[in-house]
């Protein structure tokens, strides 16, 4: 299978409405595999989540985790990103962000704003250490 050929074309994948799927190691060594929303910005790709999730739980145990950005209508595209995760606070602006790529601004808003009051919110940065593309245009 041949790679993304260019930065464009990953960028355009990166760019598209498309939703991640972040794995994480469970305690008895299977894979928890979550859809989740994200923003590829300054080399990182970063989510966001609710303290308690399981994907957190994970994560603050072994930070290792992968994450598949794939494009499910011709042209074919994908990324998997290999790395490590940090946990942090989130940012209340960066979760609106992550929620516009999919819904308008004001829903986002609205959503977020939900999200924090009654969950919390918890940032997820994956700094990559490999990635794996596949281009089958």
């Amino acid at each position: 299978m041949p790679p993304i050929a260019d930065e464009a074309g990953m960028a355009d994948l990166l760019a598209e409405q498309v939703i991640g799927v972040l794995c994480s190691h469970n305690p008895d060594g299977t894979i928890h595999a979550a859809p989740t929303y994200f923003l590829h910005e300054d080399g990182l790709y970063v989510m966001g989540t609710q303290d308690g999730s399981q994907r957190v739980k994970n994560l603050r145990r072994d930070p290792r985790a992968t994450l598949l950005v794939e494009r499910r209508q011709e042209p074919y595209r994908s990324v998997t990103v290999y790395g490590r995760a940090e946990v942090l606070p989130g940012d209340l602006e960066r979760r609106i962000r992550i929620l516009e790529r999919v819904s308008p601004r004001e829903e986002a808003e609205q959503f977020a704003g939900w999200l924090a009051a009654e969950w919390g919110l918890i940032e997820i940065r994956l700094h990559p250490q490999r990635l794996v593309t596949v281009d089958y245009s």
